[in-house]
């Protein structure tokens, strides 16, 4: 499997600066403007509640308000499987599922999405996971949300 320190990286701009102890908001948004070569970096711990298996969701959406388009939508469902899709119009399309999930409840995580010229390659703890195809355009894309039973540490963009 290819490694996600095998592209080249660019200056790495942290969204925030984070102290010791202290965590992301949840459910945490920022404003991008992606291109091919642009990398998110997440880094964070799930954390059951309620004693349920925690979840959780990125998305790279068109806007902010309610009903945009979602250009890529993954959701970790732990000890489950990941479900990518993208939403135009309001209206789910057709479900990727892959099977397989390397996420561990109360173990630290690090997700990396990198915009390809055709996909989003994602990458779990450095170790290539999966691709999503675009369906909408990367550079329409203007908002990433992330939510779900998560402590994030960081969010970088590079």
């Amino acid at each position: 499997m290819a490694s996600a320190n095998a592209y080249p990286k660019a200056l790495t701009i942290t969204v925030a600066e984070i102290s010791p102890g202290c965590s992301q908001p949840n459910p945490y948004q920022q404003s991008v403007s992606l291109a091919v070569g642009f990398m998110v970096k997440i880094t964070g711990n799930l954390e059951s509640s309620c004693g349920r298996n925690p979840e959780l969701v990125v998305d790279f959406c068109m806007g902010i308000e309610e009903g945009s388009n979602i250009a890529f939508h993954f959701r970790v469902y732990t000890n489950s499987m990941v479900v990518m899709n993208s939403s135009q119009k309001g209206g789910w399309q057709e479900e990727k599922r892959m099977f397989s999930d390397p996420f561990v409840p109360g173990q630290p995580f690090e997700l990396r999405f990198l915009v390809l010229e055709n996909e989003y390659k994602v990458f779990v703890n450095n170790e290539s996971f999966c691709q999503f195809a675009h369906r909408l355009p990367v550079q329409s894309v203007k908002m990433l949300m992330v939510r779900g039973d998560t402590v994030l540490t960081s969010v970088d963009t590079f």
